[in-house]
């Protein structure tokens, strides 16, 4: 067998081309200059990836700048601007002023008085101002309800809409009397007891013992069957104002008085050539300019029947001072008698509020005869003032009726039966029964039933003021045609964020785009229109519904990192698994700090 003469001589590379070092440097570094060329390739590859998961969706937006775009004009599409978010700014100017009256001295008086006047009508100008965009909403509602009336499926949409938000609505009002009657019943039940146990099976000689109560003796027979009636009125006067019944009858009531509020809104708006460039509708929310009338009539009529169930001297003291400065933020700077009327009147008003002890009426009602004198000396100082015009003389007119026709509804009859109630109860609280000296009502009883008493009158309070002033505006607002596009600020973010999502470049993409950017912000705006239609205040309302979308996009940002950890791992139980290993790390500093800080303590 021939064998090759290189492998016999021992060189078995010989099998090989011959190969320098010099070529193979060469090599080398070709091979880098062609491993450095792939590689440029990927980061290319990589860069057009990433253009293209920031590749314009809609009208030249991102992904995400869609998403958020389409929110922001799903919420201004619904709502606008309220004019109610402007109110607070009123109260703080007047807070201020009031500061600034106080502190005034008696050489810089007609400097500040100036300073308050002027920064008041400047306030109300501004806020005059800021009220009309509110507007939008209003002109907004009104011609998407027309369109919607085009045909029978939107006007089902429209009608279907109304009817839900509305029994929302009505809902959340109805709860908060339920809760009120509620109470009221736990109330009359004790009292009924107490009276069937306690003051009923007194002897006649115990009942016709003398009891003196804020100045007024009976004997403990007497004060036991009045408080008697008093319940009884209690009972009657919340069933007549505030029943079920009572508040259908005020809902019709209020759907008669709104039935021609989108005529008044057209007329406002397009009587004429002119009537678009109307200076009301720019200085005010036009909705609630043309239901003023009804709103004051029906407002009227639920202060009445709260007056019937409560009507302590606080809110009577706080009614009456709410009126009063009103009339004096009218009182042009230079009128230095009306202005010392309006204090003196003001003084007689916090001493009214004040009174105590057995004659404590006696000296309320001299008070308020006092009021009333005031105030018809103000009236024949206002009547033919040249400081004001005929219209400015008519408001203050009738705002100074206004305080007396209050002042002279404060005497004992104008007490709601709940005050009467529990003058009566705090009466036979300090009394005694026969001769072992025990107490008629213990103040065990006495605390229980005050406290039923407090949670009553602020309950109603509360109802009452919901139901004349955000229900009665929600209740408007319907009425224009609020609802369907309330509906459609949801819906509309929600079918833009989806175009957005189906257009991006791949599942990865969408899957983080949605849990991080579209979720959160349907949550938002979906959360702010539940929050208008339970009628939650301007502030309330946006805070409750940013602090929900906070924690929805918390929770999204959360998912998503979850969902790339997944996609690496390809195990659901490894992430789940390092999750929970991840927290008690985290967790175990803290715990071992509390228990340091405990031990130090």
């Amino acid at each position: 067998m021939t064998v090759n003469n290189n492998i016999s001589n021992n060189n078995v590379f010989s099998l090989f081309p011959p190969y320098t070092l010099e070529q193979a440097n060469a090599d080398v570094k070709t091979h880098k200059v062609i491993s450095s060329d792939k590689q440029k390739d990927t980061v290319d590859i990589n860069n057009q990836n990433k253009k293209s998961n920031t590749k314009k969706i809609l009208f030249g937006s991102t992904l995400a700048s869609t998403i958020l775009t389409a929110g922001i004009f799903g919420l201004f599409f619904a709502k606008g601007f309220h004019g109610s978010s402007f109110k607070k700014l009123s109260k703080y100017t007047e807070h201020l002023s009031k500061r600034i009256q106080e502190t005034s001295t008696s050489g810089t008086k007609d400097l500040f008085n100036k300073i308050v006047f002027f920064s008041r009508k400047g306030t109300k100008k501004t806020i005059d101002g800021l009220q009309s965009t509110s507007n939008f909403t209003a002109l907004k509602d009104w011609i998407a309800d027309k369109i919607f009336r085009t045909n029978k499926v939107t006007t089902k949409f429209a009608d279907t809409s109304t009817r839900k938000f509305k029994k929302i609505v009505d809902k959340t009002l109805g709860k908060k009397y339920n809760k009120v009657g509620v109470q009221v019943n736990n109330l009359t039940s004790l009292l009924k007891h107490y009276n069937i146990t306690n003051l009923s099976n007194l002897s006649e000689a115990q009942k016709l013992q003398k009891v003196t109560i804020k100045g007024q003796t009976l004997t403990l027979g007497e004060w036991i069957n009045r408080l008697g009636q008093q319940t009884q009125r209690l009972e009657t006067a919340f069933d007549n104002g505030f029943s079920l019944g009572a508040i259908r009858m005020r809902d019709k009531k209020r759907s008669s008085l709104l039935g021609n509020i989108s005529e008044k809104i057209k007329e406002r708006f397009f009587k004429d050539k002119k009537s678009l460039f109307n200076p009301k509708n720019y200085t005010t929310y036009v909705t609630e300019d043309v239901t003023s009338a009804a709103h004051n009539e029906l407002r009227d009529e639920l202060l009445k029947a709260k007056k019937e169930v409560t009507n302590n001297i606080p809110s009577i003291h706080e009614n009456i001072k709410s009126k009063l400065g009103s009339f004096s933020h009218d009182i042009k700077p230079d009128d230095e008698a009306l202005r010392t009327i309006s204090q003196s009147i003001k003084q007689k008003l916090e001493k009214f509020k004040s009174c105590s002890g057995s004659d404590e009426q006696k000296v309320r009602d001299k008070i308020s005869k006092e009021i009333s004198s005031l105030i018809d000396d103000a009236q024949v100082l206002l009547k033919d003032n040249l400081q004001y015009s005929p219209s400015e003389q008519a408001e203050m007119a009738a705002k100074l009726n206004s305080i007396k026709s209050s002042v002279l509804s404060t005497g004992q009859s104008s007490k709601g039966a709940l005050e009467e109630i529990m003058t009566i109860i705090k009466g036979l609280n300090s009394a005694s029964a026969g001769k072992n000296g025990a107490k008629i009502i213990s103040d065990e009883s006495y605390k229980e039933l005050s406290k039923l008493s407090s949670k009553i009158s602020k309950g109603l309070a509360d109802a009452v003021k919901l139901e004349a002033d955000e229900y009665f505006l929600k209740q408007a607002e319907l009425k224009v045609g609020s609802a369907p596009t309330d509906v459609l600020s949801v819906l509309f973010p929600i079918g833009v964020s989806a175009y957005a999502i189906g257009k991006g470049e791949d599942k990865d993409d969408r899957i983080s785009a949605t849990l991080t950017t579209c979720i959160p912000l349907i949550g938002t705006f979906a959360t702010f229109v539940y929050g208008t239609v339970k009628m939650y205040s301007g502030a309330k309302n946006l805070i409750f519904s940013f602090v929900t979308g906070a924690i929805i996009s918390k929770l999204g940002n959360y998912c998503d990192k979850l969902y790339k950890k997944y996609k690496d791992s390809g195990s659901i139980v490894k992430v789940a698994k390092e999750e929970y290993n991840n927290f008690w790390t985290d967790l175990t500093p803290q715990y071992a700090e509390t228990l340091k800080n405990k031990e130090n303590k």
